[in-house]
């Protein structure tokens, strides 16, 4: 049986490379359903690999998340276990030299 959502669990993409990378291309327009990044997971940290993650709707870009961390590092999106809400297309860009970093969204 799949875990619910909701419940502490959420989805995650693995990023092992660097550049830009769609992670959900989310609804059109500002009725859409919002989704919610958590943060990342910083599996492996490879050189200065960093990631900053955007919400894009139509032309507006913001800003979710920016950062580089550790090994085993956790890097929250807004409050641990609640997150920021997205609601156009979830983009993230990564530099440096790869290691590999866990997306955490919904």
């Amino acid at each position: 049986m799949p875990a619910n959502l909701g419940q502490g669990n959420c989805q995650y993409t693995a990023l092992t490379t660097a550049g830009t990378t769609t992670i959900n291309p989310g609804g059109t327009g500002v009725a859409s359903q919002p989704g919610v990044l958590y943060g990342m997971l910083e599996v492996s940290a490879g050189t200065v690999f960093a990631a900053t993650f955007y919400d894009i709707v139509g032309t507006a870009t913001s800003t979710l998340l920016s950062g580089t961390g550790t090994a085993g590092q956790n890097i929250p999106a807004g409050p641990p276990g609640i997150g920021v809400r997205y609601r156009g297309a979830l983009v993230v860009v990564t530099s440096g030299t790869p290691g590999l970093i866990n997306a955490l969204w919904d």
